[in-house]
Parts: structure tokens; C-alpha cells; sequence
């Protein structure tokens, strides 16, 4: 078990703190800008230790990356329609519509930094106080990464003295190839939802829910992802809706080459996934120029534009209550 922080440019004359944790299972590097998940190393059948997580590269690009590669997305994750929830305005950053909190949300923000160290486990805790996104507030917000064998999550918690929203979550890419040997396409999706969120064309639910049966969107039997894109010309930008609310829903990926496999699971009432089907921006990822279907995003919040739909349930944070939610990742290999 090891944990090493080291300062790190951000350009410009600021710096941000990028964290090592280790254990015998994996490597994880974290970035304090965002609170960021950047990088993590997972050995595949044979052993071999190998980065399985999109990351902007330099580290300084986080502060102009619009795709969100590994950063916590808060205080609300998603869309909201015409960037409004009653009499509340938020800003309107794509189309007419608020996208993930805006610019000033939590993925461009620097949070304070520490950590916890026992002879089996490492816990990083990210501290910020949000006075700056448009959310009603302050709020007081934690994101806490817990590494224990081959088992990484991540708790997102917040309170405020004020009425608010609180839906984050983490928005990591993730390709099990190891260092971007490959796309995607070969790799074996399974998703524990039977419907999805129908969206119009500025992805903004309708408000139905489809079923997925007999639909290039069933994953409910593990699948190769090139079986569904094949079918969908803009890929997957998907909400995955979960029926059963009582437990937790799971996301499973796994790449036959390598051995490695990925399960996520949250008690969240959906997962995006994110194929980045349509890529047409010029990125650095991992030291390499990022292209289509490079990697998949794995987002468990709750529904999308939900303050619009009641009917889902809610996302209010009300005053001084704290809320957690935790997404659990175990990087395994079959």
C-alpha cells in the first residue's frame, strides 16, 4: 500500500495535486482539479499491469475539457431542459440547455486534498464549497475514493443550509484493452436495465420509457458492443433506466483478449452510456489522439432533467441533510 502526491502545472502559473494510491490489485492516480479519476492500472490474465482509463493529456487540459474524461460532474450530472427548474436559471451551455452544471460546476473547480492510509486500505478525500455553479447553495461536497483489493469507489456527499439539487457523479472512459490497444467494439457490454429513457434530438428526455427487448439497445445478455453500434448510426449516448430501485444495478465490460472485466454498480436509477460514437474533436487522450469508439462511458446518476419529470422521483437536497451516493468499481479478470 503506498499513496504519493505530487504538485503538478496546470499552466498559467496554478497548479493542481495529482495522487498515487497502490496495492498489490491496482493503481490509481487522482487529480485534485475535478477531483478527477485519471488514471487506473489493472492487470489483465497474464499479470500485465495496464492503464484501462481514458485521461486528457497534459493534466493541464482539464481545464478546457468539454467531454469530461474522468471528472466528478456536479452538483447535477445530465441535462436540464431550457436550463430552467422553476423560477432557477441556470447556465445554458449547450444549446439552450444546461449541460452537467455549466462551466463553473465541479469538474473545473480545485478541491482540497487528504488522505487515509491502514495496512489493507487508502481513502483520498476531495473537499470543496460550491458558491459558484448556479445551484442554490453553498453546498458542502465531498467526493471520497476508497481502495481496497481490487475494489475502487467512489461516495459523492453533500449538504447545504438551503434548498438545492445534488445528482453527481463520476464521468470515467474506460477500455479494457490496456494503454488504448484497441477500440471498444470488440469488447462485451452488459447492462442490468430493461428500458431506456427516450430523448429528443438535443438528448432531452420525452419522457417514455422503450424497452430493450429485441433492440440494438439490449444488453441485458452480455454482448459485443459492435453488435449494437453496428446498428446505431450516432452510437450510444444512452440513459439505461433501472426497474428495480431496491438494490444495486450493475454494469458489466469486459474485454476477451485481455481477461480484464469491469463491474459497476450503484443504487442510482440510471446509467449513461457514452460510446463516442461521432468523434470529431481534436484531443489528446492518454498521450494519443482521441478517436471514435476509443472508449466507454460509464455514468450512474439519476435520471436525467429529472427535476422536469416529478413522476421519477426527485433529486432535491433539502436543508441540512446530507446525502451520499457511491458508485463501486471492481476491476477483475476472467
Amino acid at each position: 500500500m503506498s499513496v504519493k502526491v505530487e504538485k503538478v502545472s496546470m499552466g498559467e502559473g496554478k497548479t493542481t495535486q495529482l495522487v498515487r494510491i497502490e496495492n498489490e490489485r491496482l493503481t490509481v492516480e487522482l487529480v485534485a482539479y475535478g477531483a478527477h479519476l485519471y488514471r487506473v492500472l489493472a492487470r489483465d490474465r497474464y499479470g500485465i499491469a495496464e492503464n484501462v482509463v481514458l485521461n486528457v493529456t497534459p493534466i493541464s487540459a482539464l481545464a478546457t475539457d468539454l467531454q469530461y474524461f474522468g471528472a466528478t460532474v456536479g452538483p447535477v450530472a445530465g441535462r436540464i431542459k431550457q436550463a430552467q427548474i422553476g423560477s432557477l436559471s441556470l447556465e445554458a451551455n449547450e444549446n439552450d440547455n444546461s449541460l452537467h452544471s455549466g462551466s463553473q460546476g465541479w469538474s473545473f473547480q480545485e478541491w482540497d486534498l487528504d488522505w487515509q492510509e491502514t495496512d489493507d486500505e487508502i481513502t483520498v478525500i476531495f473537499s470543496y464549497i460550491d458558491h459558484q455553479s448556479g445551484f442554490p447553495g453553498p453546498i458542502t461536497t465531498q467526493v471520497i475514493y476508497h481502495l481496497i483489493d481490487e475494489y475502487l469507489s467512489i461516495t459523492f456527499t453533500g449538504e447545504s443550509p438551503v434548498d438545492t439539487f445534488f445528482n453527481p457523479t463520476n464521468h470515467g472512459y474506460f477500455n479494457l484493452s490496456g494503454e488504448l490497444k484497441t477500440d471498444i467494439r470488440q469488447q462485451i457490454l452488459e447492462i442490468s436495465a430493461d428500458h431506456i429513457l427516450e430523448t429528443d434530438a438535443e438528448l432531452i428526455p420525452t419522457g417514455t420509457f422503450l424497452p430493450v427487448a429485441e433492440t440494438a439497445y439490449d444488453f441485458t445478455t452480455a454482448i459485443p458492443l459492435e453488435n449494437a453500434l453496428n446498428e446505431l448510426p450516432n452510437g450510444l449516448d444512452t440513459a439505461f433506466v433501472f426497474d428495480d430501485h431496491a438494490g444495486e444495478n450493475q454494469v458489466t465490460l469486459y474485454d476477451e483478449v485481455s481477461g480484464r472485466r469491469l463491474d459497476v454498480m450503484s443504487e442510482a436509477g440510471s446509467v449513461i452510456i457514452y460510446s463516442a460514437s461521432g468523434w470529431n474533436r481534436d484531443t489528446q487522450v492518454n498521450y494519443h489522439p482521441m478517436a471514435k469508439e476509443l472508449g466507454l462511458a460509464i455514468e450512474f446518476q439519476e435520471l436525467p432533467d429529472l427535476p422536469h419529470h416529478p413522476e421519477w422521483g426527485s433529486i432535491a437536497l433539502p436543508p441540512d441533510e446530507k446525502v451520499a451516493k457511491t458508485i463501486h468499481y471492481r476491476f477483475g479478470v476472467n
